[in-house]
């Protein structure tokens, strides 16, 4: 095939996995009850992609998504019941914030805390699929990340913007792919700062065992 054609069919093929992950996230959020489904099935969601990223796109997909949504159920809920807590906490105090105290520097604080409160879940979904770790270093983890990889964390924000308008003009996509097409640039850029963090770790341990 040539140019034309292969990008064509790379992205037909692409736009196929996208849609059936979103049949997969409806039908495992249905199967876990709805609220307990929600959590393993974006988990599971965003563990295919990661997959996608690090082994290429020729992967059973199914058995990779059931494959983490088993494993996430348990654990992944009770990661997950934690940041949703954190984000009502944090939602609570912006509200208070703007309706009652409206103070410029107040405010400020809580819009900045709720802007890494943000990129810190963004990076929680790679970190929870790439690494096997205790139940609070997965927040350690992610905080290390994003303070280390700015680029990447500011970059992962401003990647949801063109999305934001995508979904304004066309809101049916929501429905077929909202899911994964919100996952997707936000695990590339989570999955480039992890490489380039693992990287640097590699090159430290090589320079401390040539120095010793």
């Amino acid at each position: 095939m040539n140019g034309i054609m292969r990008f064509m069919y790379q992205f037909g093929t692409w736009l196929f996995n996208i849609m059936y992950l979103q049949m997969l996230w409806y039908l495992f959020t249905v199967l876990g009850l709805g609220v307990l489904g929600i959590i393993p099935a974006t988990l599971a969601t965003a563990g295919v992609i990661h997959k996608w990223f690090k082994d290429g796109t020729n992967i059973p997909i199914f058995a990779e998504f059931w494959n983490t949504y088993k494993k996430a159920f348990i654990k992944g809920n009770g990661l997950g019941l934690i940041l949703v807590v954190l984000g009502m906490f944090f939602y609570a105090d912006y509200v208070i914030s703007r309706d009652f105290i409206q103070s410029f520097y107040f405010h400020a604080f809580i819009v900045g805390m709720i802007v890494i409160y943000t990129i810190l879940v963004c990076h929680f979904f790679i970190i929870y699929n790439r690494y096997e770790l205790t139940f609070f270093r997965y927040f350690k983890q992610a905080f290390l990340i994003a303070l280390i990889r700015p680029f990447e964390s500011v970059a992962m924000l401003i990647s949801l913007l063109p999305l934001y308008y995508l979904y304004n003009f066309l809101p049916v996509l929501i429905i077929f792919i909202g899911v994964p097409l919100t996952l997707y640039p936000i695990l590339w850029f989570s999955y480039r700062a992890c490489i380039a963090v693992e990287k640097r770790s590699v090159e430290l341990q090589e320079d401390n065992i040539k120095e010793n």
